[in-house]
Formats: C-alpha cells, sequence, structure tokens
C-alpha cells in the first residue's frame, strides 16, 4: 500500500513538473536585409533548448497571428523555425513566440476545434525573436531626380538664352 502512495505521487509530481522540466532557450535571429524587389521578408530564428532532465522534445511555434507550425530540429538542442510577412506589415522590433511540445500542441487543436482561446492552452517556453525591418530602397526614384534636373538644367538654360538674346 505504502508503494502504491509513493508511486503515484511521483506520477503526480512528474505531471505537475511537466515532462521535459523547466527549460532555457537562447535564441539567435536573422531577417531579410533588402527588400527592394521583394513582395515578403522572410525571419529565421535558430534557438539553442537546454531542458533539466536533457529531453529533446519536438516542438511547435504559436506566432502572434495565431499561426502554428511544427520546429526544425536542426542539431544536438538545436531548433529552427522561420516565417514570412508582407513587406508593409513587416517592422523591427521583437516577436513573441510560444513553443509547444507534443501534448502542448495536442492541447492548441483541441481548442482551436472547440473554438476555445488558443492562449489558454500552457506553452512548454515562451521566447522573444528580435527581428529587423528591410531596406525598401531610397525615398526618391533615381528617375524622378533625374527628370527634375533635366527640367532644371532647361530651365536654366532657356533664361540664360532669353537673356544673352535680349
Amino acid at each position: 500500500m505504502y508503494r502504491q502512495l509513493v508511486a503515484l505521487w511521483l506520477i503526480a509530481l512528474m505531471g505537475a513538473s511537466g515532462v521535459y522540466g523547466s527549460c532555457k532557450a537562447t535564441v539567435s535571429s536573422f531577417s531579410t536585409q533588402d527588400a527592394t524587389i521583394l513582395t515578403q521578408l522572410a525571419h529565421v530564428a535558430e534557438l539553442t533548448l537546454q531542458c533539466s532532465n536533457s529531453a529533446q522534445p519536438s516542438l511547435f511555434a504559436e506566432f502572434p497571428c495565431g499561426k502554428v507550425v511544427p520546429v526544425a530540429k536542426v542539431g544536438d538542442s538545436k531548433y529552427q523555425v522561420s516565417w514570412v510577412e508582407d513587406i508593409k506589415q513587416g517592422s523591427s522590433g521583437n516577436v513573441q513566440v510560444r513553443l509547444f511540445d507534443e501534448d502542448g500542441y495536442a492541447n492548441v487543436r483541441k481548442a482551436q476545434r472547440d473554438g476555445d482561446k488558443v492562449s489558454s492552452v500552457k506553452s512548454l517556453l515562451d521566447i522573444t525573436v528580435p527581428t529587423k525591418s528591410a531596406y525598401k530602397g531610397p525615398w526618391i526614384k533615381a528617375e524622378l531626380l533625374a527628370a527634375f534636373l533635366v527640367g532644371g538644367v532647361a530651365y536654366f538654360a532657356f533664361t540664360t538664352k532669353s537673356k544673352v538674346q535680349a
């Protein structure tokens, strides 16, 4: 009887602390730098995950727009997630990304099916990904500047010619 109580208590303790214990992540990111001929900006976040019990779970990421995507495992405890956004909506700053393990992802899908708020589902880890805006080209196009220059030179030439002839 005593063994059963201890086993039940240990199972409850493991369930309360989570399968993976506490996890910490270090994040590095990359964003598209030149968007002069693009229609969308790409962002890539690479994270190194360290869980207290050395587990390497399969991860899923939820972005602020509500989209949930799988996270690619690229090495030992290294993961990568990427997303794109329209240039007009893209800006620099920090993006909050919620990470879920397989059980958390199942709870997210259940919340979506039931019409509940996904924000009520507990995430494994929340990370902040710094993003940068991309160069979108000069404020004034070269063709417009050339047209104004030609107009200025023509005006100067005609006014000088009329002064000389008068």
